[in-house]
């Protein structure tokens, strides 16, 4: 799966802020390598010990020492940090943690001296995971299946390195080739983003979220969502208003053609609704069935002979400036035709 330039731009001061990503901690249950394997750990609700963990830690970072010596007694005590562990999450089967190497860390990973981590955590009397209070650098690590920091890479298995540089556990190669596959989507949708937007060089991501936080939005070219959907509805009636009233009118002048028949009109109302056209097709060659003196004219009855004008008619006559006993004879002589 891709992902857009804003996903990269609000990701990108956590990627930059990191140095490296390391396994912390199995999940499930697990044993430690020393006299205190005896009993079976395991995190039960792991994010909630995460979340915990950070928000008890000054600065909410969390520290990684020298062989656990920050917490020896004063005479031994060295606190001096290798790193400082800035997030937590799970991946996998594992937690993981993003880190922050100090210059000396990096020294003493670099050159050997320590190569394993060794997760400092709190847990009950019954072996549950409540609390990670931080790391230490060491040699003999409590938690040997955990992949090794220090290592030298023309000893390592191609596949190994790629799962080191992916975070991924080397025994999970479906996993590993899922997550080389998104990484080459993003890059190529990134190089794309890049030449468009004119930028180039090692950090196009800085250059491109720079320009985006540059370019302030248009006020005039962009408009609410609810005024949006709100327009959208209306524009919506008025469509149907509009197709009700073209089927009205080929459906009445049918009835006024003695075309169309009461019994006819369910279907002749379904049809001019899905295809008006075709409906004025059927009833162009449709034969006549109802006569003319019987048939509804526009959906009236036709002008009923009388000596008198209803008040309609009055007002109309008016309306055109014709007499009304003018109007009354031109009427009756209409409904004589009839």
């Amino acid at each position: 799966m891709t992902r857009t330039v804003q996903q990269i731009c609000s990701t990108v001061t956590e990627v930059s802020a990191s140095d490296d990503r390391i396994e912390l901690m199995p999940l499930g249950e697990f044993r430690l390598g020393d006299r205190r394997g005896v009993q079976a750990m395991r995190i039960d609700n792991v994010q909630q010990v995460l979340a915990d963990s950070l928000s008890r830690a000054r600065g909410n970072e969390l520290l990684i020492d020298f062989d656990h010596r920050s917490m020896a007694q004063q005479t031994l005590r060295d606190s001096r940090a290798a790193g400082w562990i800035t997030g937590l999450e799970v991946e996998g089967e594992r937690v993981m943690a993003s880190v922050r190497w100090t210059p000396e860390g990096k020294r003493a990973l670099q050159d050997r001296s320590f190569r394993f981590i060794s997760p400092v955590f709190r847990n009950l009397p019954d072996g549950r995971v409540v609390g990670i209070d931080g790391a230490g650098l060491v040699n003999e690590p409590a938690l040997p299946q955990l992949r090794q920091l220090a290592s030298k890479e023309d000893d390592m298995d191609p596949l190994e390195k790629i799962a080191g540089l992916v975070g991924i556990a080397v025994d999970k190669p479906d996993d590993i080739v899922a997550r080389v596959t998104a990484l080459l989507g993003t890059e190529t949708n990134l190089a794309s983003i890049a030449t468009a937007a004119g930028v180039e060089g090692d950090d196009v991501i800085t250059q491109i979220c720079s320009k985006l936080a540059a370019q302030a939005p248009d006020p005039a070219a962009f408009v609410p969502m609810s005024m949006f959907e709100g327009v959208q509805t209306q524009l919506a009636s008025l469509q149907q208003a509009e197709q009700t009233r073209v089927v009205d009118a080929v459906l009445e002048k049918a009835r006024a053609d003695g075309k169309l028949t009461p019994d006819m009109e369910p279907w002749a109302r379904q049809l001019a609704s899905v295809d008006v056209t075709q409906f004025e097709g059927w009833a162009a060659v449709a034969p006549v069935r109802i006569p003319l003196g019987q048939r509804q004219l526009a959906g009236r009855l036709p002008p009923v002979k009388t000596d008198v004008l209803s008040d309609e008619e009055r007002q109309m006559a008016s309306l055109i400036g014709v007499p009304e006993d003018k109007f009354l004879a031109t009427r009756n002589a209409a409904a004589k035709e009839v």
